[in-house]
């Protein structure tokens, strides 16, 4: 056996010694990333490590939970405000912090007191004089204030480590880029912006969007919650059955678009002017097609609203505020025993670290406790695995190829002559004598999208430019789009919202079984991603074969459209029944107040055993932090080390 002892020092010495050298990666931490772009040559910079970088010029070591000048527990920190510390034993008097204790009237904390010096009336929902926002101009809570900044270095998206002139996030970047004015292939003034000349005499579809009585509503994921929502009657009444707990979880209401959208949109007053130009100068639209009177003068009359402002991006609008305030009265309606009245034991909230998810829960705990809303606790001890699973999942961050594939599906169906003659009938239709870049299609829907969005019953100027076929279109674009990202075009996204059909299944178990704690109501708030990976999870809204760039006309009838799955401030309901026929335990779903269609259940109501059978399986085998790290934790690390050394010697003794 001597022949084995020098193959095996081959095989297995550059394994061990890639296993040293790998602590000085971070090993749960972007060890695949380019060393240069997010800083894995630090070898403190391991979550694991307790100075958290310390030898990181850029990272300040205050801001490390492991360290005792950031320890919520340390009453000698200089830098932590013991008035502020959940931990504190003397928080129960703390008059400056107490929303859930004695002080039924904390000044700082009351919405709705006028003698409060402390309040903003700005922040209050209540002010007339606030039309737009929350507490968009509050010193303590402002966007541009340097503790809360987005241009603050900590938390800025100039920073390399959040930063999108990073070219894997760039929309500077030539494939992504709408506003760069050095990128010939895309700059709206650029003469190589435009393409191939356009036929002018026949254009497209007669069609006048301002004397249509029913307009295309739907937008994916930007749909108005009002577009779709049937409020559903009174399906949520069951025979013989009593609601003993209610689950929930809640898609942030409508919200002002990202940095760079908002330039985007601003960056539209010029192709507004040359449209203008091109119908009272030029004379250049077509014979057939042109804008209906009507439809013109409503464009003529657009400008863009300058109070939309990078300042506000991603902030929740007055309208996604209603909306969320609405829902939320609505379900107290058909659900009064369990959601009538606060208690922290038996009512648990939980959102994730956005302000427009934040914002969401304050406006739906309004709606629901009106003026004990301020009494509401927030658990946040499960972070952040159910309210945004994905951007705390480094396998999925890391996988290149998972996202090239994830985004190809929308690319290709671009590419296909439907979507070709949308963009050339486009621009027939509003007067260019050559074809500009597709990406002004794209901004386009955006306008239309987020203004009808933002003021459901008005129409919107930028919705002209389409007919209700070219709509649907566009919105088959995001439906490719979201189905491979986050719905079953994606064998990660089951996995990874697997979490949260977890926390609703072990809740109604514990029920079932006798051992409730006496939670009556559970609420999360996350984004577009949580959601449709938990109704992923559910196996809701799955059609018979899938989606990609093909089969356009087949999928007419799809259950997959994410107008009606995650528009703005959507919301699945699980809701557990106590029976006295039948089955003892019963739960039925409710997806945007419309009960869920599935194969074995009943309109939506199924038996605690269908539930058992269907996702039993899946709930015992659902470990997103496991599946998200990927090579599991530190102890299977060394155990890795410890195979390899013993292997190692029983070589050289042969």
């Amino acid at each position: 056996m001597t022949w084995f002892r020098p193959i095996s020092l081959c095989i297995l010495l550059p394994l061990i010694a890639a296993q040293l050298n790998y602590p000085n990666d971070n090993q749960n931490y972007n060890y695949n990333n380019n060393p240069n772009n997010y800083n894995s040559n630090y070898p403190n910079y391991n979550s694991n490590n307790s100075n958290y970088s310390s030898s990181n010029p850029n990272y300040n070591p205050n801001y490390n939970p492991n360290n005792s000048n950031y320890n919520s527990n340390n009453p000698n920190s200089p830098n932590y405000n013991p008035n502020y510390n959940s931990n504190n034993p003397n928080y129960p008097n703390n008059p400056n912090y107490n929303s859930n204790y004695n002080n039924p009237y904390n000044p700082n904390y009351n919405m709705n007191n006028p003698n409060n010096p402390n309040y903003n009336p700005n922040y209050n929902t209540n002010n007339p004089n606030n039309p737009n926002y929350y507490n968009s101009n509050n010193q303590d809570y402002n966007r541009n204030n340097q503790d809360y900044n987005r241009n603050n270095q900590d938390y800025n998206r100039n920073n390399q480590d959040y930063n999108r002139n990073n070219q894997d996030y760039n929309r500077n970047n030539q494939d992504y880029n709408r506003n760069n004015p050095g990128n010939s292939n895309l700059n709206y003034n650029n003469p190589s912006f435009v393409s191939q000349p356009l036929d002018q005499s026949d254009c497209c579809e007669e069609y006048c969007y301002s004397q249509d009585p029913e307009p295309y509503l739907y937008f994916g994921t930007k749909t108005a919650y009002d577009s779709i929502s049937r409020r559903g009657g009174n399906q949520h009444v069951i025979p013989d059955c009593t609601p003993v707990q209610f689950w929930s979880i809640i898609r942030h209401g409508t919200r002002l678009p990202d940095v760079d959208t908002i330039r985007s949109m601003r960056n539209m007053n010029r192709i507004h002017a040359e449209i203008t130009r091109n119908y009272e100068q030029r004379k250049s639209f077509p014979d057939r097609g042109r804008l209906c009177p009507q439809d013109y003068d409503l464009f003529r009359k657009w400008h863009f609203n300058e109070s939309i402002n990078e300042g506000l991006a991603n902030t929740l609008t007055r309208q996604g505020v209603e909306d969320l305030k609405l829902l939320a009265r609505r379900y107290k309606t058909k659900y009064p025993d369990l959601l009538q009245n606060y208690d922290e034991r038996t009512h648990y909230f939980q959102y994730s670290t956005d302000d427009r998810t934040h914002d969401s829960f304050q406006a739906y705990i309004e709606g629901l406790f009106e003026q004990d809303a301020f009494r509401v606790h927030a658990n946040m001890i499960n972070g952040e695995r159910l309210t945004n699973p994905f951007q705390n999942c480094p396998r999925w961050q890391q996988d290149e190829n998972a996202r090239y594939y994830r985004q190809s599906e929308s690319q290709r169906f671009k590419e296909k002559s439907d979507y070709q003659k949308l963009v050339r009938d486009v621009f027939r239709r509003l007067g260019f004598r050559f074809s500009l870049n597709s990406t002004v299609i794209d901004d386009m829907y955006e306008l239309c999208a987020y203004e009808k969005a933002f003021n459901p019953q008005p129409k919107s100027a930028w919705c002209i430019a389409f007919n209700k076929e070219q709509l649907k279109i566009m919105e088959y674009i995001e439906d490719l789009k979201y189905f491979n990202e986050y719905g079953y075009g994606n064998p990660l996204a089951e996995k990874i919202g697997c979490s949260s059909l977890k926390d609703m299944y072990e809740r109604f178990e514990r029920t079932v079984n006798g051992n409730s704690d006496g939670n009556k109501a559970a609420f999360i708030f996350g984004d577009t991603a949580s959601f449709l990976s938990t109704l992923s999870a559910i196996g809701a809204n799955k059609d018979y074969s899938p989606l990609n760039a093909e089969n356009y006309y087949q999928q007419s009838r799809r259950t997959w459209r994410t107008s009606t799955m995650s528009p703005f401030s959507a919301n699945l309901v699980a809701s557990l029944y106590q029976c006295n026929r039948g089955e003892k335990y019963r739960v039925m779903f409710f997806l945007n107040e419309i009960p869920v269609e599935f194969p074995d259940c009943s309109v939506g109501l199924c038996n605690w055993s269908t539930i058992q059978q269907k996702y039993q399986d899946l709930v015992r085998s659902c470990n997103a932090e496991s599946m998200c790290n990927g090579r599991g934790s530190a102890a299977s690390y060394y155990a890795e080390i410890a195979v390899l050394f013993v292997t190692l010697l029983f070589a050289l003794k042969m």
